[in-house]
């Protein structure tokens, strides 16, 4: 009878990850066999639940690539999830974080915990931020050993962080109105990648030149953090310029003008195998001069931010005329396209800050390959300046020809817009019943999206909703903020 040590390699591999990362451990130390094939299975995928009371499980991952330098080889994912409910409620609820959030105390390491290692390797690298990164390794600031795992890894292909990792100060000054700097001094993150990209120098820190897929989130509406990681738009730019990224989802904030100049001695990067993109706050003249640089993007989301004092090149007004034209570079190519647009009060600041809206999205009756499409009534019924619903506006008249699933959002943020949420509904029941058919013929479904101060919702006019689809055979449903748990998907 033949022994598991005697199966084909990829028979063994096949096998091995449909275990547990528990058994999986167990059985890499039965034999020298079984832990040769285990080993980088073990390592190929790093998932922590980040308490920032407790970073020894990342600070002993560090010590053990650093006495093993091979097993640096095998990770090719790093995803480091909020787990502390007080962070992953940021998510939902960004309002007034640093009040809300608890202050962390996390233990210094020790020479046990590999820190002369460290600070040795750190020391002899020539980078322009030895010394400060050093002097937060020695305190065990989380966002410094993130820096200094990443640094190691030369097979990457996923990161993908939580808030924990991105705000460099959780707990900071309470009603601060100093707007956030883009060179912290707890910014290792953006540092290293810098240094990936732009810096020619052998500092013996990754390339990343396999990096494909980068996810952080977007900055907290009312206010982004004292020194938010990858807020200078040099962060984003650099991860934009690794050779090989294909899916992109953050923020910074903007250049001081525009338009910008590419850092590095390589000008515009190409975005040949970018397919997916989704940018928050970031000024649409940015967007466009990333997207000119795309041959082969699929996937589009656009949240739009006015935060006052934060940027000054995000202005109260948004014109949709010009993101209509800046997007035009991925007209042939755009399968699923999300706008949006998030009005704020500032943290020190009670006052409600109205945005003001130019043109519409017409235009978007040119993007014929575009299957999923979600924006809010707002955008997609552009009468703002009238006292009075227009009855020749046509909610249908702002979707793509051939779009398949549409989502709506209902939230309302425009000064003097028309239109309740009777008028709404009536809007989309003109399209349900008389156009659909001739002006989106592909459509199968309609999803409302709730957002968590809905005064749909709190009004209880779900009906209202349902019954726009009776006798269409148009499939529609209702998917509500709350029920969602947006920090898994980092």
């Amino acid at each position: 009878m033949a022994s598991f040590h005697d199966c084909p390699r990829e028979l063994t591999d096949f096998i091995l990850e449909q275990v547990s990362t528990c058994d999986l451990a167990a059985l890499s130390l039965t034999s020298k066999k079984l832990h040769a094939v285990a080993t980088p299975l073990l390592y190929s995928q790093i998932q922590f639940s980040i308490n920032r009371n407790n970073p020894r499980p990342l600070i002993h991952l560090c010590r053990s690539i650093f006495k093993n330098p091979e097993l640096a080889i095998y990770i090719k994912s790093v995803r480091l999830r909020d787990g502390e409910p007080e962070i992953q409620k940021l998510f939902r609820e960004p309002y007034h974080h640093q009040q809300r959030t608890p202050k962390a105390s996390s233990p210094q390491p020790t020479d046990k915990d590999g820190l002369p290692t460290f600070v040795s390797s750190i020391a002899g690298s020539g980078l322009s931020y030895a010394s400060l990164w050093i002097e937060k390794l020695r305190a065990g600031n989380l966002n410094a050993y993130v820096a200094l795992l990443l640094s190691r890894l030369p097979s990457l292909e996923t990161f993908r962080v939580g808030y924990a990792v991105v705000l460099a100060d959780l707990t900071g000054l309470k009603d601060d109105a100093k707007p956030p700097e883009t060179a912290g001094e707890n910014q290792f993150l953006g540092k290293i990648f810098q240094s990936a990209a732009f810096d020619t120098s052998n500092h013996g820190i990754s390339r990343f030149q396999h990096l494909q897929d980068v996810f952080y989130p977007g900055p907290l509406e009312a206010n982004p953090g004292r020194n938010p990681d990858f807020s200078n738009p040099r962060d984003v730019m650099a991860l934009l310029s690794l050779p090989s990224i294909r899916s992109f989802s953050g923020w910074c904030l903007n250049p001081s003008s525009f338009p910008f100049t590419w850092p590095g001695p390589a000008g515009p990067p190409n975005l040949s195998h970018l397919t997916s993109l989704s940018m928050s706050f970031v000024h649409v003249d940015f967007l466009a001069q990333i997207i000119e640089q795309t041959t082969n993007l699929k996937k589009l989301s656009w949240e739009w931010k006015y935060i006052a004092e934060v940027d000054p090149l995000n202005t109260d007004t948004i014109d949709l005329d010009r993101f209509v034209e800046a997007i035009k570079p991925c007209q042939d190519t755009l399968e699923d396209l999300t706008i949006d647009c998030i009005n704020t009060i500032a943290w020190y600041d009670f006052e409600r800050r109205e945005i003001n809206l130019r043109g519409n999205l017409h235009g978007l009756d040119q993007f014929a390959n575009i299957k999923r499409f979600k924006a809010p009534f707002t955008l997609l019924l552009p009468d703002w300046d009238e006292i009075e619903p227009k009855e020749s506006t046509r909610l249908e008249d702002s979707m793509p020809p051939n779009v398949e699933i549409v989502t709506i959002t209902d939230e309302d943020w425009v000064p003097d817009y028309p239109y309740d949420s009777d008028s709404e509904m009536a809007k989309l029941r003109s399209w349900v019943t008389e156009t659909a058919v001739t002006r989106t013929p592909k459509l199968v479904e309609i999803c409302y999206y709730l957002t968590w101060a809905s005064d749909f919702e709190r009004l209880k006019k779900f009906e209202d909703f349902h019954q726009v689809f009776e006798g269409s055979p148009l499939r529609h449903r209702i998917v509500r903020t709350r029920d969602e748990e947006p920090w898994k998907n980092v």
